[in-house]
């Protein structure tokens, strides 16, 4: 546990932001023994060790509390009734139907009975426009509309989820309302990355990629699923590779690879390695700019940001303790992340990785390197698979069995859809688009013929469903396995060294 600190910290911010979520605390008291804690454990650090580190963790633990009562999502809008609305959109709106449906923050309302009264809210809604209005991610609009509840009591695990991902309301703005866009727009980070990802659809599209195999390239390179069949995405789930749709630290591993290849010789000349771990970590931070800046992209490249930080000072980077430092911020700066099933997967995916690829590769690892690479690449999927199986078992009822087998050659397309859609996404030479078009065209297809067939087998997928405390009791036990494991390695390793120094 020594070499992975973290590992350590976050169960105390994962209890702190289930604790307050459970007994709706309030936040001032709770932020006033936070801070309380961390004035005496920086006063005892140096004479009472022991004591210091109780209160850090009990610090951490009131700490995360508080801000999950920060967060927590408060709706002020009226339901049922007609208001005026000053609404910032913050992303590009996706079409369906008769509807756009986008992000939005009410700033202010009033209820249209009244001439005044306006009453400040701030509250993230989804705002649904008629298509008859043009809105675009930035602009400020004056709008009137019904506010409604997200969902009705049948779809209680669909409120709660998007009440967890800050939203409070659904807003309808049909064609006889009455819109006013004002002058001024609204810039943040998110906003930028939205028209980004915005241009970057745009020129894949231009690319005239058939339906499917667009909506596959455009979900893995920067995703964007607006535009992908319920067919096709059934399929994904049915094979538990529904994971190559979500760009995570999957898609942003292949960038940072990418350029540390490209930029392999820069070492050699005086300040290189600075410029190169430079470049990768701004190649990676562009990267999640142009899939806009979602929970499960802005966590990897967090942690390939930390990876390549550490390359850089020439020590060993502890990936382990990297991602659990990256996903404890995380949950520190926004707790209602521990709630989205998106962030759940990814983090279990990519735990998995860190914790079971080695073992499990060191277990068929032979003399052939042609063999092992294989071998390697069927262990990563092994990996992500059973670490995410519990809770893909929780949420949807059943166990994919396929993905284990299919897994090692979808990442090995996935890898030339993404990376040949991002390079044509930031050099769309016109000469060359007949070559990436066909090139990403037989990929996704491929892709998605493989994922199709394996869908319709019997046993693509077992009906089993876990209960929560049987999900958590099973991470338990793999982490306490983890964790001996790697504490007798540690051993066996200090063992050596001292043995070679003696002789």
């Amino acid at each position: 546990m020594r070499s992975v600190p973290f590992m350590k910290v976050l169960p105390a911010v994962i209890a702190g932001i289930v604790v307050s979520d459970v007994c709706h605390a309030a936040l001032w008291p709770m932020a006033a023994v936070a801070v309380a804690m961390a004035v005496v454990a920086a006063l005892c650090c140096q004479k009472y060790t022991a004591v210091a580190s109780l209160l850090v963790y009990g610090m951490l633990f009131f700490a995360a509390a508080s801000m999950t009562a920060a967060t927590r999502t408060r709706g002020v809008l009226p339901c049922g009734e007609k208001v005026v609305m000053t609404l910032g959109i913050t992303d590009m709106p996706e079409v369906s139907g008769r509807w756009s449906r986008a992000t939005a923050h009410v700033n202010e309302f009033r209820l249209v009975a009244e001439e005044d009264g306006w009453r400040r809210s701030g509250e993230k809604v989804v705002v649904r426009f008629d298509t008859s209005f043009h809105v675009t991610a930035g602009q400020r609009l004056i709008a009137t509309g019904y506010a409604s509840a997200l969902g009705s009591e049948d779809y209680a695990g669909y409120v709660r989820l998007m009440q967890r991902r800050g939203y409070s309301r659904s807003v309808w703005v049909n064609d006889t309302q009455d819109i006013v866009v004002l002058p001024e727009r609204k810039v943040t980070l998110k906003i930028v990355a939205a028209h980004w990802q915005a241009e970057a659809a745009r020129r894949l599209a231009g690319l005239g990629l058939s339906e499917e195999s667009y909506a596959t390239a455009a979900a893995m390179s920067i995703g964007t699923r607006g535009s992908f069949p319920d067919t096709l995405r059934d399929d994904y789930n049915t094979t538990g590779a529904a994971h190559l749709l979500a760009v995570s630290g999957l898609h942003v591993g292949m960038v940072a690879m990418l350029v540390n290849i490209l930029l392999w010789p820069l070492p050699v000349f005086r300040r290189g390695h600075i410029l190169k771990n430079c470049a990768a970590v701004v190649a990676i931070w562009f990267y999640a700019m142009l899939s806009g800046m979602s929970p499960s992209v802005v966590r990897a490249a967090m942690m390939f940001t930390g990876a390549q930080l550490a390359f850089a000072v020439s020590r060993t980077g502890n990936g382990t303790n990297i991602f659990f430092a990256a996903a404890a911020v995380m949950l520190l700066i926004n707790p209602n992340y521990l709630f989205d099933i998106s962030f759940q997967l990814s983090f279990a995916a990519v735990a998995g990785i860190l914790m079971l690829y080695k073992p499990l590769y060191g277990m068929v690892k032979g003399r052939f390197k042609f063999t092992n690479a294989i071998w390697a690449l069927f262990m990563v999927g092994l990996a992500a698979s059973l670490a995410t199986t519990p809770l893909v078992s929780y949420y949807f009822g059943r166990i994919p069995i396929v993905g284990v087998i299919i897994n090692p050659l979808l990442i090995l397309v996935a890898n030339v859809t993404v990376l040949l859609s991002l390079l044509w996404i930031l050099m769309p030479i016109p000469f060359l688009i007949g070559i990436f078009s066909k090139v990403i065209d037989m990929s996704a297809w491929l892709q998605n013929s493989l994922i199709a067939v394996s869908a319709d087998k019997w046993w693509a997928s077992v009906p089993a469903r876990m209960e929560m405390w049987h999900v958590l009791l099973l991470y338990a036990m793999w982490l306490c396995v983890y964790v001996v494991l790697r504490s007798r390695s540690t051993e066996r390793c200090a063992t050596k060294k001292y043995c070679h120094d003696f002789r």
